[in-house]
């Protein structure tokens, strides 16, 4: 990132902007909608083999985005943790004392920022992260890495910064600053699961198949500033493998495990750190 993309980025409302985006994206206006989805198509080059249906079923750039994939195309693999999507695993770390994620060389921030919840930081106290990069032209919908119950979730408001390498070379608290979406996951043995979802710029936005009312830049969750605690009125498992949510648009997610798996994964992401992942891959 150059410094005036960077003061460019900086001055400009980003939150408006990619709600903009957003509207645009999900625009059904023909036959403009269907060239512009084809011009993105062709331009990120999307491997459409994979997806449910050919390209000419999705009526605009949003459909596309969050295409559904052909039945077994992302076999899941005989292992308790795996990746929740694709993208590129870029930075893992255990929490030995101070929690600390990686977010850049020469960069870290706490984990209890990330959460804004410094008691639910405790609980993981002695585990460890793995951050997944998904570039645009990724699969942009988030399984559950996990068999397990959902515990709860938090909605944390922020900015939408950019998330490729320049923006998380510079922008400090890069993850700590920009929207996030959390999901909490149990196990069997009482071990528990963060699946942080991170927005960013153009990120229209981000929601999770076991509520409507968890879709974000959609009116459905109050701008107030504050963090929201989210918690289930009945009982919601999910398979490993099973869909969790999507992006539409962008961008990160961040997994954090507590020391009880640490300490039965002694090398949980450490084999897949710099390489591509996909749904369903042992982590």
């Amino acid at each position: 990132m150059n410094n005036a993309f960077y003061v460019f980025m900086k001055l400009l409302p980003k939150n408006a902007a990619s709600r903009a985006f957003g509207v645009f994206t999900r625009l059904r206006i023909q036959p403009f909608s269907r060239l512009a989805r084809t011009a993105f198509a062709k331009y990120y080059k999307l491997n459409m083999g994979e997806a449910e249906f050919p390209l000419s079923h999705y009526r605009n750039i949003g459909e596309l985005f969050i295409r559904r994939l052909k039945p077994g195309m992302r076999p899941i693999a005989d292992a308790e943790i795996v990746s929740p999507v694709d993208g590129v695993l870029s930075q893992t770390a255990t929490f030995d004392g101070k929690q600390e994620l990686i977010q850049a060389k020469g960069k870290t921030y706490l984990l209890k920022d990330l959460l804004r919840d410094e008691e639910m930081a405790k609980r993981f106290e002695g585990g460890a992260f793995a951050t997944i990069y998904l570039a645009p032209f990724n699969y942009h919908r988030i399984h559950s890495p996990v068999k397990g119950e959902l515990v709860d979730a938090t909605y944390c408001p922020g900015t939408l910064w950019p998330v490729n390498v320049g923006s998380v070379e510079r922008v400090e608290g890069l993850f700590c600053i920009n929207e996030r979406l959390t999901s909490r996951i149990r196990l069997e043995d009482g071990s528990e699961i963060l699946v942080v979802k991170v927005g960013a710029t153009n990120v229209g936005r981000i929601g999770v198949e076991y509520s409507d009312d968890l879709l974000t830049n959609a009116g459905k969750i109050p701008r107030s500033g504050r963090r929201m605690d989210w918690n289930p009125d009945h009982k919601i498992t999910f398979e490993k493998g099973g869909e969790l949510g999507r992006f539409e648009m962008g961008s990160t997610v961040i997994l954090v495990v507590d020391k009880k798996i640490r300490e039965r994964l002694p090398d949980l992401f450490k084999s897949r750190v710099g390489q591509a992942v996909k749904v369903g891959e042992a982590l």
